[in-house]
């Protein structure tokens, strides 16, 4: 049986602007996670991002992951919010 992964959902909103998903995508590679799933969608003049992130191989905990994502969305002037699968399928009744 294999172990049961640890994944994350990752939403990122802000004004569109070049290089939000390549710095979110790079801060994730290198805390050693793995990009499973990702949408993204651009409205007028808004970025919306929504990412499934398997963090089992991280070399950092949960805490430290989501202090990376959220400091790097925060210096392309986006927000990010960052939840363990189990919450956000709890919250969501999924």
């Amino acid at each position: 049986m294999e172990p049961r992964k640890e994944r994350v959902v990752i939403t990122v909103m802000g004004a569109n602007k070049p290089g939000i998903l390549a710095g979110i995508a790079t801060s994730i590679a290198e805390a050693g996670a793995s990009v499973e799933d990702v949408s993204q969608k651009i409205l007028q003049d808004y970025f919306a991002l929504m990412m499934i992130v398997d963090i089992t191989s991280a070399n950092c905990s949960f805490e430290d992951f989501q202090n990376r994502v959220t400091t790097v969305a925060e210096r392309l002037s986006s927000k990010a919010f960052i939840q363990h699968e189990d919450v956000f399928k709890f919250q969501h009744r999924l």
